[in-house]
């Protein structure tokens, strides 16, 4: 899906850095570890250089752990945090810091699991959950600075973390749309919501999931 948010972004004519583990050969790359402050801010900072200024960030970073609560052990729940939730938070903050002076965009990928409670999804729909909370505190405290911040929650995507085929044509099966999305539709979503034509729409949650947030199926 990250992937697939760069092709799209670079079709739009931005210039792009890709703050990521591994080097994506479409856009330049700074490798970042997102549970490490240090590394994420020589990362942005990197970044800025790399830019001349940044205008846009779309924090789509994230793991996926499958476990149910009573066999959870704290290690594995703080490690989903740390990069779902933390790891979104100390690239926001740092990247803020630099859009102040001019404004900018923020988009960050939640996840349908911030909103219900699927079985084996503990921490990671915590993890989205706090990524929610956080856009719309952002956003209020951020507009001061001309800066927008909203989070996209789609579905399951059809290259996304569903650890096997059954799990998979179980959410097609619920899904309403009768499939998952694409990352290719995520990625047109997200270029829509950090577009100037979405200038007045700023502390939002836009679900896209084929209208499986509103089946009740779950």
């Amino acid at each position: 899906m990250g992937s697939a948010i760069v092709t799209a972004l670079l079709a739009r004519g931005d210039h792009v850095v890709n703050l990521d583990r591994l080097a994506n050969d479409q856009a330049s790359w700074v490798n970042v570890d997102l549970t490490d402050t240090k590394s994420v801010v020589q990362a942005v900072d990197k970044a800025e250089v790399l830019l001349g200024g940044i205008d846009v960030l779309i924090h789509s970073a994230g793991i996926f752990q499958a476990s149910e609560f009573l066999s959870m052990s704290d290690t594995d729940f703080s490690e989903v945090l740390n990069v779902n939730l933390l790891g979104c938070f100390r690239v926001a903050q740092q990247v803020a810091s630099k859009m102040k002076e001019r404004g900018g965009r923020m988009l960050f990928i939640s996840s349908i699991h911030a909103k219900y409670g699927v079985r084996g999804r503990l921490a990671y729909g915590a993890s989205k959950a706090g990524v929610e909370a956080m856009t719309r505190v952002m956003a209020t405290e951020l507009s001061e600075y001309a800066i927008r911040v909203n989070a996209l929650a789609p579905g399951a995507v059809s290259a996304g973390m569903v650890p096997n085929a059954t799990l998979a044509s179980d959410w097609a099966r619920v899904t309403p749309a009768k499939r998952k999305v694409t990352p290719e539709e995520v990625a047109s979503m997200a270029v829509l919501l950090t577009c100037d034509e979405a200038s007045f729409v700023s502390g939002q949650v836009i679900s896209q999931d084929g209208g499986a947030s509103i089946s009740h199926v779950f």
